[in-house]
């Protein structure tokens, strides 16, 4: 193609873009004279992104679009897009920073982003994202890409929870709401129990952040962290969440094998009908639609076991530029870009189990008026508990510790090696000790 066609192309494109999407990227990147900038303060050079574990369908064919799109609208940039896997991508970021081959657009989530914020490897964002940008997002969302006050990361896809349960199950047992007490879980579990003969609830635990995450819900507002110090073994609701969870697992109505606490533990169980209901992602359909078809057709998806002002987790994939761009005006742009409204909404309907971040992709009918299929259900609750999500464990370096004391806490709790106020005050020493040690004078 000719230069001028060229050129021509790409006008069009922006005339286009500019007024279907609303994307401005010159004006929110905008410092002219920049040597990757061509006439009358055109981006130029090249840009690339680094995906974390999205290579093969549907997502290479996204990704083409995203390139073509973005190359039409600034015709004298080069997108390159390559993927890393995401448990190699903070080092491989890191690295990159001690040489001369740096990407301009990483993908991270917000503790992999505060890593290498703390070591001067992220570009300062505050000033160069537009305000028009920075107001598109879900609050709980975009404050996960903030440290001490400074924007660091914008998001992209997210996921939260909702309730998955066995409709045939809870008709069976007379349930008709989802609980949204301790108690009420007790209830639910009890009545579900009798009526199948079988375990009906189980706690995912994961490393522990899943415990972590509720005990925050459960907390409802009140820090369990003050400067660095645990008083969540001071506080009654979470007192009484360990107690429910030790006698539902003393009395059959968790499995034995909650001891273990995975997330694919939970899947099997589930997908075998040896429990009835749990709170998890979206993501905790696919298996079962495939391997248990009849199960899939009678799960329903309902808001998460907690009131309705109770603070969720949300976790966050996020889009940071490493501060050693060679091209920081269009990686800024492409970046708000990827995550304009239009372009979030795609990505959500490809990828099928995520949630986009911007306000108004999710007013978008695709997750107002999904249809009745128990996955189309849970993406419309997700949806929904979005409005009062956030990242509920922020990223400080003693992160993994607390993670790894709460699952073995947790787990003598729930087998009676531990009296649930033993369970939270042998917690509270260990985490005090944890953060301590690292210098952690959080709250949360």
């Amino acid at each position: 193609m000719g230069k001028m066609k060229k050129w021509l192309r790409g006008l069009l494109a922006i005339t286009l873009i500019l007024v279907l999407v609303g994307c401005n990227s010159e004006g929110s990147s905008g410092n002219e004279g920049n040597d990757n900038q061509g006439e009358e303060g055109e981006l130029s050079g090249e840009v690339t992104l680094w995906t974390g574990s999205l290579s093969g369908d549907p997502f290479d064919s996204y990704f083409e679009e995203i390139e073509k799109a973005f190359e039409e609208l600034h015709p004298n940039v080069d997108v390159i897009i390559e993927d890393i896997p995401f448990n190699e991508m903070e080092q491989k970021v890191l690295t990159s920073l001690t040489g001369d081959d740096v990407p301009d657009v990483v993908n991270l989530n917000p503790h992999f982003m505060a890593n290498i914020a703390s070591q001067g490897g992220l570009l300062e964002l505050t000033d160069l994202v537009s305000e028009e940008t920075k107001n598109s997002f879900v609050e709980g969302a975009y404050e996960a890409g903030i440290i001490d006050g400074e924007l660091y990361a914008l998001p992209w896809y997210l996921t939260t929870t909702v309730t998955w349960y066995n409709g045939e199950h809870f008709e069976a047992a007379g349930i008709t709401e989802i609980p949204t007490t301790l108690e009420g879980i007790y209830e639910t579990a009890k009545a579900v129990t009798e009526a199948t003969g079988k375990p009906s609830f189980y706690q995912v635990i994961n490393d522990g952040n899943t415990v972590i995450e509720k005990m925050v819900t459960v907390a409802n507002g009140e820090p369990i962290v003050k400067d660095g110090v645990a008083v969540f073994n001071e506080n009654p609701d979470i007192l009484e969440y360990f107690t429910i969870m030790q006698k539902m697992y003393q009395e059959g109505l968790m499995p034995q094998e909650n001891a273990d606490g995975a997330f694919s533990t939970g899947q099997e169980l589930y997908m075998a009908e040896n429990v009835s209901f749990l709170e998890s992602g979206v993501t905790f359909l696919g298996p079962i639609e495939s391997g248990a078809p009849g199960v899939f057709e009678v799960s329903k998806a309902g808001p998460p076991l907690a009131g309705e002002q109770a603070p969720m987790n949300v976790a966050v994939m996020n889009f940071a530029i490493p501060s050693k761009t060679d091209n920081p005006e269009a990686a800024v742009a492409f970046m708000e870009f990827l995550a304009n409204a239009e372009n979030q909404l795609e990505f959500a309907k490809v990828a099928g189990t995520v949630l986009p971040s911007t306000k108004a992709s999710l007013e978008d009918e695709y997750f107002t008026n999904p249809g009745d299929s128990p996955k189309a259900l849970g993406m419309m609750e997700a949806a929904k508990s979005l409005e009062r999500s956030k990242v509920l464990l922020p990223p400080i370096e003693s992160n993994a510790e607390l993670r790894e004391t709460t699952k073995n806490v947790f787990v003598e709790n729930l087998q009676g090696r531990l009296t649930p106020q033993e369970a939270l005050d042998k917690l509270a020493e260990l985490w005090n000790k944890a953060m301590s040690e690292a210098g952690d004078k959080v709250t949360f």
